[in-house]
């Protein structure tokens, strides 16, 4: 099953675009009926929607992960994105780097339910 993403408020919806053009699933906070909220919520959101959060926020999403981990609940997934590796504003360079990101867990390579970084190169 191809995984499907969860794009944190501070992503754009454009990343989501351009994901939908490669035949990637992915929703946007930015710009839904989720932003604004808590991280607590987003992260929840992504758990019930079974999907992977993808998030520019290093600093709170690690300690929810291991709260819902240690919780015993199921995360899909959590991805890290630094933005000295891809800005925000690198729009078609994070969709690529999702992307690949994707054809990989696709192919049981990678695993982020644990939570992982993105590179630019996998």
């Amino acid at each position: 099953m191809p995984p499907t993403f969860l794009l944190d408020e501070h992503i754009s919806r454009r990343v989501a675009r351009a994901l939908a053009r490669l035949e990637i699933d992915a929703t946007a906070v930015d710009g839904s009926a989720l932003t604004g909220s808590d991280d607590t919520v987003v992260l929840r959101a992504a758990i019930r929607e079974g999907r992977i959060l993808v998030t520019y926020n290093n600093a709170d999403f690690p300690l929810l992960l291991g709260d819902a981990l240690r919780a015993g609940v199921v995360v899909p997934g959590l991805v890290f994105v630094d933005s000295n590796t891809i800005p925000p504003s690198d729009i078609g360079g994070l969709a690529r780097a999702l992307a690949t990101l994707a054809k990989r867990m696709a192919a049981g390579e990678v695993d982020p339910s644990g939570g992982i970084f993105l590179t630019k190169k996998p």
